[in-house]
């Protein structure tokens, strides 16, 4: 628990923010603290699976989290307007995983409910590829930002690579190790995106 509690506490986010409040920032640094932001959103969203059993100790690191915030919007008055604009999205995050919380206490049997054996996908994978593909597939989209939560917030990689595995019926373990080996392999570095689009193409030109 302390790893986590760290990650959030200490997060990047908060790190930059309390340092670049009222000030402005370059590109390189916008970026950085663009970055930070979802960062710190999917850290909260994995809080949630994380600590499914410890529902007050998730309530406690969250209310401290959003306390810290809070005093750094206390100071906000002469923020620039993308430090304000993320300073205010990650209370309103956090705020809302608290109350998620709230639900889980005061509703057990709804938020814990008896296990339900998912249907399983009746999608497969041709036998000329491999889980790799997907994982070229998943990896191309979570970089790009092409896929969100029903928030509005970029998915992390775990999370997409889990739902296309679920939905082909691949085995995807360690998906940051499979992301590193994947972007440095030497050759044939986007060869099933390449497959893709070239049967786009050829279709297009009937």
């Amino acid at each position: 628990m302390a790893q986590t509690t760290s990650e959030l506490e200490e997060s990047l986010l908060i790190r930059l923010l309390t340092t670049s409040l009222d000030r402005r920032l370059t590109d390189s640094e916008r970026k950085a603290l663009n970055a930070s932001y979802e960062e710190y959103v999917n850290t909260l969203h994995r809080l949630q699976q994380e600590f499914n059993k410890s529902p007050l100790e998730l309530l406690h690191l969250l209310s401290r989290t959003k306390s810290h915030l809070c005093r750094l919007q206390d100071r906000a008055d002469t923020a620039e307007i993308l430090q304000a604009s993320l300073l205010k999205s990650a209370v309103m995050l956090t705020d809302f995983e608290i109350k998620l919380v709230y639900f889980r206490l005061r509703y057990p049997s709804i938020a814990n409910p008896v296990s339900v054996e998912i249907p399983k996908s009746p999608l497969f994978l041709s036998e000329q590829f491999t889980p790799t593909d997907i994982m070229e597939l998943a990896t191309a989209l979570q970089l790009s930002g092409a896929i969100r939560r029903i928030d509005g917030t970029r998915v992390d990689l775990a999370t997409l690579v889990d739902v296309l595995s679920g939905t082909f019926n691949v085995r995807i373990n360690n998906p940051e190790q499979c992301r590193h080996t994947l972007i440095n392999r030497k050759l044939r570095l986007t060869h099933f995106l390449d497959i893709l689009r070239n049967n786009l193409i050829a279709y297009s030109q009937r």
